[in-house]
């Protein structure tokens, strides 16, 4: 049997005997990290961004945190769209229309609207008015869906969410369709 001896005040390299209340001293600050009150969801209206709009909600329930809702109008995508009606654009029916179809989305789901701080609608290109959004708003985090598209057809459709994550101000958390099935208890309701 081998012992060891210290002197006084000496302890042996990786030994930590500050107990408990150095615990105690850092839980402020891993509570500061965690503070989430403002959550931007990305909702181009497919599966996919409801699935994300789900995670979102169960996160905002958590935390006690807020919504914005975005919905970017890819201009450049519709192409002659654009050249094509302009009085459409400029008078904003698209947009409004847009709008109008978030405010239902969020009345049908029969949603507590006060977990929804903001609907915007931009035009624009989606990563770039993604992470615009979230910077000018000081968001804390975006929840946002990828279609989990692959090889060529990931090239051709571009990769929105990629670009998201490379340039965002703030985390992101990226909800793979079909990946796995979530409900809105999971994180709604902290666990015992």
């Amino acid at each position: 049997m081998s012992t060891t001896s210290t002197q006084p005040g000496s302890e042996p390299r990786g030994v930590d005997r500050s107990g408990p209340a150095s615990a105690v001293a850092k839980a402020p600050e891993a509570a500061a990290f965690l503070r989430i009150k403002s959550i931007l969801v990305p909702v181009d209206f497919s599966e996919s961004s409801g699935e994300a709009f789900d995670y979102a909600l169960a996160f905002a329930r958590h935390f006690g945190a807020k919504l914005t809702l975005l919905h970017v109008v890819e201009i450049a995508a519709a192409g002659d769209f654009a050249n094509t009606f302009p009085l459409l654009l400029g008078d904003g029916v698209i947009l409004a229309g847009c709008q109008g179809r978030l405010e239902t989305m969020v009345k049908e789901q029969g949603i507590d609207p006060g977990l929804i701080e903001r609907i915007i609608v931009r035009e624009g290109r989606s990563f770039h008015e993604i992470t615009e959004a979230a910077e000018q708003l000081g968001i804390d985090l975006i929840i946002i869906s990828t279609h989990g598209y692959t090889g060529l057809k990931h090239v051709l459709m571009g990769g929105t969410t990629e670009r998201v994550v490379r340039h965002a101000p703030c985390p992101v958390l990226v909800v793979r369709q079909g990946e796995r099935e979530f409900t809105r208890h999971e994180v709604s309701q902290p666990k015992k």
